[in-house]
């Protein structure tokens, strides 16, 4: 056996018997050497205790970090989502109203069982003023076809005159062109109505032709009739607002406020027969 490698066995063996007699008189809490061992290894209890102190709060910070970045993608995520919110607002507040719009049609009458309601937006309006003509969004390629009667909730509108592939023409009820059959409803005495435009920007429809028999009276309301099939029969037209008598040929007229009050109107629907 070599000198270095006999050293070597003798060291480990000192080592061995010096750790066993180290842990038999640190069981004995009285000791002196455990009072020696209290002492000396105080420092080393604060050093380990401050190194395991320094390891946990890098760890923290580390995991603080972590959090951080997941905590600042959710607020990205709930900034996205706050400003989505007046969009969708908005969105809920159209399909509302076009929904009200569409049950208020569909109040009239069951002639909405034989016609396609196609809303439509204007997009230009009569140069005069007079509120005769406009034009809409919608055109053949959404079915729109020249003669369809247009309608808004509160009654009858106009008629379609030309149409093009995504826009259309429109001439009012007012315009003075304008002649169609109309029934009163409180009496169902058929009448011929004739749309009537001011430059004073009155909006009007007037009842000729009435015979001396009629009884027609202010207040009265008037729906379209089945005659010259122009319109659909039973649309709102308007309200009889003056009724009076030309003293020279004794011929009675009336005259009638439009429904719709064409000043406001934004909005349309045609009605395509089925």
């Amino acid at each position: 056996m070599k000198k270095k490698t006999q050293i070597t066995l003798f060291a480990l063996t000192v080592i061995s018997i010096l750790l066993v007699v180290t842990i038999a008189v640190s069981a004995s809490p009285n000791g002196d050497f455990n009072a020696v061992y209290r002492i000396a290894g105080t420092p080393f209890t604060w050093i380990a205790s401050g190194v395991r102190k320094a390891v946990s709060g890098i760890s923290d910070w580390f995991s603080y970090i972590g959090s951080y970045g997941k905590v600042k993608a959710e607020l990205e995520e709930l900034r996205q989502k706050n400003a989505e919110i007046p969009v969708l607002e908005d969105e809920k507040e159209r399909l509302i109203l076009e929904n009200n719009e569409l049950r208020r049609l569909l109040d009239f009458d069951d002639y909405s069982t034989d016609y396609n309601l196609v809303p439509a937006q204007i997009v230009a309006e009569d140069v005069t003023d007079w509120f005769n003509t406009f034009t809409i969004d919608k055109g053949v390629n959404d079915g729109v076809k020249r003669g369809a009667a247009v309608i808004a909730p509160e009654g009858l509108v106009g008629i379609v005159t030309e149409e093009g592939l995504g826009t259309s023409k429109i001439i009012t009820i007012v315009d003075e062109d304008n002649a169609f059959m109309c029934r009163i409803s409180r009496t169902n005495e058929l009448v011929r109505v004739r749309g009537v435009s001011h430059e004073k920007m009155v909006y009007e429809l007037r009842v000729d032709r009435l015979s001396s028999a009629s009884s027609i009276e202010v207040g009265d309301k008037l729906v379209t009739a089945e005659s010259g099939g122009v319109f659909p029969t039973g649309i709102m037209v308007g309200t009889v607002k003056s009724v009076s008598i030309d003293r020279e040929n004794g011929i009675a007229t009336a005259l009638v406020q439009p429904a719709v009050d064409l000043t406001l109107l934004s909005k349309v629907f045609i009605m395509i027969e089925k």
